[in-house]
């Protein structure tokens, strides 16, 4: 998909008779954006979230902040509602993340707050889920009845639609697929704390480096830099280091185990994957894909999404929109 964004502080009132607040709720950062219904986004503010305080209401308060400096440059009569996309797992009868392994709160109420302060409906979804919507209804997945898109970033999730239906769950948290089991012999803990050898435990970006000191002190080799973040040891590797380019084939087998599984349990005709793992480095983690996935069922088209790190924005919106409630 072109982009479509217009100019930061352009007025969206005269492109779309439809304008939603888009909230990403991310473990990184907190997005938030007016987005029209054709797709255009405008106004986007961006601000690492929150990680101290007493209780998650400060990340509250950063998000009703920040959704009311982007309505106030347009008529709140244009307003048909909020979509919000957030980290998970998501409790929808509180209306938040609950328990998230990736922030230091145990809930953070976005509903409530959200609903108190402007009188619109809200839509809230977890990230993935609002990620695999945008790719639907403005992306690549437009023409696909069965599609399923991966976040490879902070942490490591999916969203999927089946039979051109969002597959929601008893709780909003359908397609955790992060914690699925990928690995048994490293059996490193996950950062989730509740299990071991879970994809999101090695393949994620916050623990590719624990997984490469790991692999290298399991496979007894002598390297020579000490990765800090994920981006090291692909820098590294296209400098031609010979330990890099090592691991990076073995964290390929562990990605393309998981969308071994993901392929046999959701049948996908395209899968998308986004996050900043991804984005940054979208030949890498496309080839060692293809060269490992297995063959149980005739493969999906597997690529990167064209809607970069808009993608949960434009999903939150499509929520926001009432799309995927049926």
């Amino acid at each position: 998909m072109k982009d479509k964004n217009p100019p930061s502080g352009q007025n969206l009132s005269g492109v779309a008779s439809k304008l939603a607040i888009a909230i990403d709720l991310g473990a990184s950062n907190v997005r938030v954006a007016l987005v029209s219904s054709g797709g255009e986004i405008a106004h986007k503010l961006k601000e690492p979230t929150k990680k101290e305080g007493k209780t998650g209401e400060v990340v509250s308060e950063q998000v009703v902040r920040l959704a009311e400096q982007v309505a106030s440059k347009i008529d709140a009569a244009s307003l048909c509602g909020i979509g919000v996309s957030s980290i998970g797992p998501l409790d929808h009868r509180q209306g938040g993340p609950l328990h998230s392994p990736n922030v230091p709160f145990d809930f953070i109420p976005l509903v409530a707050p959200l609903k108190s302060t402007f009188s619109l409906p809200v839509f809230l979804l977890n990230d993935c889920n609002a990620a695999v919507l945008a790719e639907k209804h403005f992306g690549q997945g437009k023409n696909t009845k069965n599609l399923f898109y991966i976040t490879l970033s902070t942490g490591i999730g999916g969203g999927a639609i089946v039979d051109d239906k969002l597959l929601f769950g008893k709780g909003g948290n359908a397609a955790e697929v992060g914690h699925f089991v990928v690995d048994t012999k490293y059996d490193l803990l996950c950062s989730c704390k509740k299990g071991y050898g879970h994809w999101e435990g090695l393949a994620s970006g916050t623990n590719i480096p624990r997984f490469f000191r790991y692999w290298a002190e399991s496979e007894k080799r002598t390297v020579d830099f000490e990765p800090s973040e994920a981006k090291d040891i692909f820098e590294v590797a296209k400098k031609g280091n010979v330990h890099a380019i090592a691991f990076l084939d073995e964290l390929a087998k562990v990605n393309a185990h998981a969308l071994s599984n993901i392929i046999v349990a959701y049948d996908p005709e395209l899968i998308t994957i986004g996050g900043s793992v991804a984005l940054q480095n979208p030949d890498v983690i496309l080839e060692g894909i293809r060269q490992h996935v297995d063959h149980y069922l005739a493969d999906p088209y597997i690529t990167i999404t064209d809607l970069g790190e808009d993608i949960t924005l434009l999903g939150a919106a499509a929520g926001a929109f009432g799309e995927g409630r049926g």
